[in-house]
């Protein structure tokens, strides 16, 4: 399945502009974000006396360099009983945030409950909409999942966009491509923005985040309601002649 991009202009010229916040590292010798479950997940309480077998839900997170838990949003559940303890079970654990080069490094993540009466099954991957998702998804499997630019009823309109500040251009380079996912909310908010594993640590990720983070947009709509939506948007930094 092809997803679509916003058809927003988002190239920007190189500056030599120093990024005090970022130290310009490579995406390499990177450590993976680690969660540690300070208690056992269970089955929802609330599911106890009920016909409910089984169940499951996703949410992402935003952890920071620090370790702690800055954000969540529920992506997609079964029953919304999952996805509360999924909240909750998440808020309770604790974080060892990814490193790059030796460095702590906030991150973006999406963790997957699978519930059932036996055991709860936690995943974690990359902020991302597989094809697989979507299939389970026009089954049926879900009563509330994000939703796909090709999925709204109109591509949501931006009411306030920031354009990257660029950085300096490594030596060599005519061009750099930096794609960022990130969801708008019912509310028209930008949530968990996000690059790939090659891009963190990169004054290039660094300036499109930042933008990315500022912008805000009507609130996407499905069938007329408002609802969550995962996007994806490239910037293409191109060197001043």
């Amino acid at each position: 399945m092809k997803l679509h991009y916003l058809p927003l202009v988002c190239s920007a010229l190189w500056l030599a502009v120093p990024i005090s916040a970022q130290t310009g590292a490579e995406a390499t010798d990177q450590s993976s974000l680690q969660i540690i479950q300070t208690d056992a997940p269970g089955f929802p309480l609330k599911l106890n006396d009920s016909m409910v077998m089984n169940g499951d839900a996703t949410v992402a997170i935003r952890v920071d360099r620090d370790g702690k838990l800055t954000d969540c949003l529920v992506t997609e559940y079964s029953r919304k009983e999952f996805a509360d303890t999924a909240v909750s079970e998440l808020k309770a654990w604790s974080y060892v945030p990814p490193r790059v080069n030796g460095s702590p490094w906030s991150s973006v993540q999406e963790v997957h409950f699978d519930f059932s009466r036996t055991g709860v099954v936690v995943s974690v991957s990359a902020l991302d909409f597989d094809i697989n998702r979507v299939d389970e998804m026009a089954e049926g499997s879900y009563s509330y999942h994000s939703r796909t630019l090709r999925e709204l009823d109109r591509i949501p309109t931006p009411i306030h966009v920031v354009s990257p500040v660029s950085p300096a251009p490594v030596a060599g380079e005519s061009k750099r491509t930096v794609t960022v996912d990130f969801y708008i909310d019912e509310e028209g908010q930008v949530r968990m923005p996000s690059v790939s594993r090659a891009e963190v640590g990169t004054d290039y990720a660094a300036c499109a985040l930042d933008a990315v983070r500022q912008w805000r947009f009507e609130p996407p709509l499905f069938r007329g309601r408002p609802t969550l939506a995962f996007v994806q948007q490239k910037f293409n930094f191109v060197a001043r002649q």
